[in-house]
């Protein structure tokens, strides 16, 4: 048979992959308990409205054996939450245990002849949305043939209820269905979508983390590999700039060489910049910072030509705030460059404190078009930029971001 038109066999998933196949045990396992202590309840109101309303001769003790133990396995499941992490067979478990119990307790109150036999659906639908088919279908074909043996073997009421009687109770079990399931299991739905939410912000955090690592490995090999011939340039420019003063050459040619050592001054300036680690220890970094302190070094790290054309309007209560200096302060460096490379040219860019509740939020506004829909959302990636090549490595708004994210803040 040709290979390529051959079909590979599905393996069979093992009993401990089956076993790890329910979604978010410690969620699941919390919102089954309070299922389980409302259920204790409804069971023992149900005992005393037959036993004492109806007159029905039930027996007390097997019954209360049946509620007892749930009773007692749900004091234990809680301990054992409180304690330490559920085990994710701890999930099917609980589902095929409440089958049983709940078969036990109809065997001793008519079969199905009790109106709330049909309770069953209750854990066929929790199973449906917390476990995979591999539980699901167990957990239906367990409770069709629970119910189907109630039908030949279950103790007898002393005392058949009115058909008044019977169609109220079967409303009452209706009712109580479609509010457990309404309630419970939307409620754990809730949780489960919002755990998931919770996992995908962490994977994407993960991430960008692992992201920030090789930046940060790069940002050193570069600063390691230009840091030498840097260094070389500068000294070379001072021996020729000394060399020139001595023989009374043209002054263009000092100033020249100034100029050289000034580049070299700006290109490590640019290293430094690159040097994303900044981001690797923020929680340690942080601390109480005077809002002047922190506009202050904003600003000298400005070329003289763009100090001017930077508006600061600080707003009122924002004299301090809690966040790592550095960070922060060559976060915002990045911002205002952008701002200025989207404005038009001698245009003013703003930066704006302003106390929102708790938050101070810092604003740069520039005189740009904006960005389109499709950039806006890439905005923040590594190495993503609009920029002409060479004009920028799409690591400035990445950076940023980060910070934001890292000082508990958002961008």
């Amino acid at each position: 048979m040709n290979a390529d038109l051959a079909t590979p066999a599905v393996p069979r998933q093992s009993l401990r992959a089956l076993l790890s196949s329910a979604a978010e045990p410690q969620i699941v396992l919390t919102w089954l308990s309070r299922l389980r202590w409302f259920a204790v309840l409804g069971q023992v109101a149900a005992i005393i409205v037959a036993s004492w309303m109806l007159r029905i001769d039930l027996p007390l003790i097997p019954t209360a054996v049946v509620i007892a133990t749930t009773l007692l396995t749900n004091a234990i499941l809680t301990a054992w939450l409180a304690a330490r992490t559920a085990p994710a067979w701890l999930v099917p478990f609980m589902f095929f245990l409440d089958v049983c119990l709940l078969t036990a307790l109809l065997y001793f109150t008519g079969g199905p002849a009790n109106p709330f036999a049909t309770l069953y659906i209750v854990h066929v639908v929790m199973a449906v949305v917390v476990l995979g088919p591999a539980w699901s279908w167990p957990i239906v074909v367990i409770s069709v043939a629970s119910y189907a043996l109630l039908f030949k073997f279950h103790v007898p009421l002393s005392r058949i209820p009115s058909l008044r009687v019977l169609n109220a109770g079967t409303w009452v079990a209706l009712a109580l269905e479609s509010g457990l399931i309404t309630y419970f299991i939307g409620r754990l739905a809730r949780s489960l979508r919002q755990r998931e939410i919770e996992l995908q912000q962490m994977r994407e955090r993960n991430a960008r983390n692992e992201q920030l690592a090789s930046l940060t490995t790069l940002a050193a090999g570069a600063a390691h590999e230009l840091g030498t011939p840097l260094g070389t340039i500068a000294v070379v420019a001072k021996e020729l700039e000394l060399a020139i003063a001595k023989t009374n050459a043209d002054g263009d040619m000092t100033e020249d060489a100034r100029l050289i050592r000034r580049e070299v001054d700006r290109c490590r300036k640019i290293l430094d910049r690159m040097r994303v680690d900044i981001v690797l220890d923020i929680t340690k970094q942080s601390r109480r910072l005077e809002m002047d302190e922190l506009l202050e070094s904003v600003l000298g790290d400005l070329p003289e030509e763009d100090r001017p054309k930077l508006c600061i309007n600080r707003g009122e209560n924002t004299q301090t705030v809690i966040a790592p200096p550095r960070a922060v302060q060559q976060a915002l460096g990045v911002m205002i460059r952008n701002a200025f490379d989207a404005s038009p040219e001698n245009a003013t860019v703003e930066l704006a404190t302003v106390r929102r509740g708790n938050i101070v939020a810092i604003e740069v506004i520039d005189q740009g078009e904006g960005m389109p829909a499709d950039v806006a959302r890439r905005a923040g990636e590594p190495f993503f930029t609009t920029k002409q090549p060479g004009k920028g490595m799409g690591l400035g708004l990445f950076l940023v971001r980060l910070v934001a994210e890292q000082s508990n803040g958002r961008w």
